[in-house]
């Protein structure tokens, strides 16, 4: 259906009918009246109709700009949303990342033997990083810099290492000797300049420096010549 209207009339013929001949003009002119009528009747129709449609495109124009305009809201917040959880999700996978390469990352040693077979590993830099993040295993040990206790009450020694231990079986010191006449004070403090000497001194028979490290310290005792004897 388009909405078109059907208009039916059958007076003017029916009027010329009763009034005959000389009823014409009366005929005509009611003929006239009747399309005039008929005129007015469907100009007011176009109109009213005309009204009605334009009503009813503003309405739809409008339902439809509202519809619009909530979809682009929902769209827009449904985004937001999608991206904020997207950037939660990147910033913890990213973190979980930058936590995972720490511990990948961190300087670790690992010496097992004599020490006194060859004193030059203590210059070596990764045992030095190693130094400092309180990660270097001698023989199979590691100083648990998180003891609270640090009253040794048992000790054993491991090839040329001495390993003290608290009551709880916790590692409190690890001492070993190294090579003699190998490393001289100035070469161990040059390998070792990028730690924190924290104190320096004299002892009985030659002298000691003292390193500060993430959780802990490490000493370095020389003989009277200079030449490094044990960590």
């Amino acid at each position: 259906m388009n909405n078109k209207l059907l208009l039916f009339s059958s007076s003017a013929i029916a009027t010329g009918l009763l009034l005959g001949a000389n009823s014409t003009t009366q005929a005509n002119a009611s003929t006239t009246n009747d399309m005039s009528m008929n005129h007015d009747m469907q100009s007011n129709m176009n109109q009213k109709q005309m009204g009605m449609n334009h009503d009813m495109q503003s309405n739809m124009n409008q339902k439809q700009m509202g519809m619009n305009h909530d979809m682009q809201s929902n769209m827009n917040q449904k985004q937001m949303g999608m991206n904020h959880d997207m950037q939660n999700n990147m910033n913890q996978k990213q973190m979980g990342m930058h936590h995972m390469t720490q511990e990948t990352m961190m300087p670790y040693y690992n010496y097992n033997g004599y020490t006194t077979y060859d004193g030059h590993f203590t210059q070596d830099n990764d045992f030095v990083r190693a130094l400092k993040y309180d990660n270097v295993m001698i023989d199979g040990y590691k100083v648990n810099t998180a003891a609270t206790d640090k009253t040794v009450t048992s000790s054993k020694k491991v090839y040329s290492t001495m390993v003290d231990m608290n009551k709880d079986g916790q590692v409190v010191h690890i001492t070993f000797d190294t090579k003699p006449n190998t490393v001289s004070k100035d070469m161990f403090k040059k390998a070792h300049m990028a730690n924190h000497m924290i104190d320096e001194g004299q002892t009985d028979n030659g002298s000691y420096m003292t390193y500060k490290t993430n959780n802990g310290t490490y000493q370095a005792f020389f003989d009277d010549r200079g030449y490094l004897l044990m960590n």
